[in-house]
């Protein structure tokens, strides 16, 4: 049962590794039982080999295998507070029945135990798999959890166990030459007790649900606040080219009062001042002028406002960058806008004149291939979940939703619309990312 809650909290398809692990957990769990020692020692040593396994396995999330070892234990408690008042109840009316003058007095009373005994174990199997069941299908897709989800979500385990155990050591307590049994003294408790084992499961299963839709709605909230910043950066880009080509436009037709007064310059001799009147009309069109022309207004604009910042900052930037229709821009220009911001951050994190950017888009059939290359610091860690790269990003107040270290997360979005994908290859200081892109058909 702990393998399978194990692999519905993990998230763990059938895998032969898991399979190995399991049998010889097992084995392992056999084995120490059989060692004169407490109970909790052995609990103690299986707690260690699973946060061991855990951190081999899975990248160190020693917290989600916590709460899947409390999980298991505080089902195992409440099926105990349940399977128990159950074999107490019927135990007590088997008891009742038997006739104590009957020469198989004893035997009956043997007989009737191992009855309970059997009852119980039947219904403590039966109540495990129902809870194990349910819990499963609530906890598909949970994904990392934070020390924080570790804690609020097991504060109901914590209150089980403990439950289970005040029961258990008060089932029966001797008092000097008397005994106190629990449930003959208390009888209204046979039903008390397993009531709050359920209101105990219940409450774990509802506040698990409930933490999951948090998630979720984090997420959509993130999402679409992700969709604002994008459209606004864009609709800035556009305005950008609106007024890129409006200045062009503006120069066009002020270039007959440029020829008029070099002309007029020119017929009174003043040569100097032509010299000067030109060299002033240079610099004016030198602020026009596109290092990159790719094809497309809002390409053109984003990766030459990049290639400037790029300059400033003292790096190397190389575009190899034609638009081609199939994949509208606005999509594409978001694309190129996180990539390429990515790439600078990482860059400027260099010392100045060591970082590189490459810009490259090749088209093969109904394919784009849009890649990225650039140097980085080295320091780099994945996400297990979607094999995307940790933010390196401090955010001053966490819980409120910004912008920090989703911009490849929105890239990977954007490409799976188009029935593609991102792809991340890391050499040493270079970090390489690809994306590949599917034209729709009309």
């Amino acid at each position: 049962m702990f393998i399978i809650l194990w692999a519905a909290i993990f998230d763990i398809k059938k895998a032969k590794r898991n399979s190995i692990v399991a049998v010889l957990f097992l084995c392992i769990n056999i084995g120490i039982w059989f060692l004169p020692c407490a109970s909790w020692f052995r609990y103690a040593i299986l707690a260690v080999i699973v946060a061991g396994y855990s951190g081999i396995f899975h990248k160190k999330q020693i917290g989600k295998a916590v709460f899947t070892m409390l999980a298991f234990y505080n089902f195992h408690c409440l099926c105990f507070l349940i399977a128990n008042s159950i074999y107490m109840k019927m135990t007590n009316v088997w008891m009742k029945s038997i006739d104590g003058l009957q020469d198989d007095y004893e035997q009956q009373v043997y007989h009737s135990m191992a009855a309970g005994l059997s009852v119980t174990v039947f219904f403590y199997t039966v109540l495990f798999v129902v809870m194990a069941v349910i819990f499963c299908r609530i906890v598909k897709g949970m994904g990392i959890m934070t020390w924080q989800d570790v804690i609020m979500l097991s504060v109901l385990n914590f209150v089980g166990s403990m439950i289970a155990s005040m029961v258990n050591s008060l089932l029966v307590v001797k008092i000097d030459t008397d005994v106190f049994i629990l449930f003959d003294e208390k009888p209204d408790l046979l039903w008390k007790v397993p009531m709050i084992a359920v209101l105990i499961f219940a409450g774990e299963v509802a506040l698990i649900y409930f933490w999951q839709r948090y998630r979720i709605l984090l997420a959509e909230r993130q999402k679409h606040f992700v969709e604002e910043q994008q459209v606004k950066a864009m609709k800035q880009r556009l305005e950008e080219a609106e007024n890129f080509y409006g200045s062009i436009r503006k120069v066009r037709h002020e270039m007959k009062n440029h020829m008029a007064n070099i002309k007029g310059l020119a017929e009174t001799g003043q040569y100097g001042e032509i010299d000067e009147y030109i060299q002033r009309m240079d610099a004016s069109m030198q602020a026009l002028e596109y290092k990159y022309a790719t094809g497309n207004a809002v390409t053109d604009v984003i990766i030459n406002d990049k290639w400037r910042r790029a300059e400033k900052a003292g790096i190397q930037f190389e575009v190899d960058f034609r638009y081609s229709v199939g994949i509208p821009v606005f999509d594409l220009g978001i694309i190129l806008d996180n990539l390429l911001d990515n790439a600078i951050e990482a860059c400027e994190k260099l010392e100045r004149g060591k970082g590189f950017i490459r810009l490259d888009l090749k088209q093969k059939k109904q394919f784009l291939l849009l890649t990225v290359e650039n140097s980085f610091d080295g320091a780099l860690s994945m996400q297990e979940e979607n094999s995307l790269p940790h933010t390196t990003k401090q955010s001053a107040q966490p819980e409120i939703v910004t912008e920090h270290g989703i911009g490849l997360k929105n890239v990977h979005d954007m490409a799976e619309r188009y029935y593609g994908g991102i792809k991340i290859k890391v050499k040493k200081d270079v970090f390489h990312v690809t994306v590949m892109l599917q034209q729709k058909e009309d």
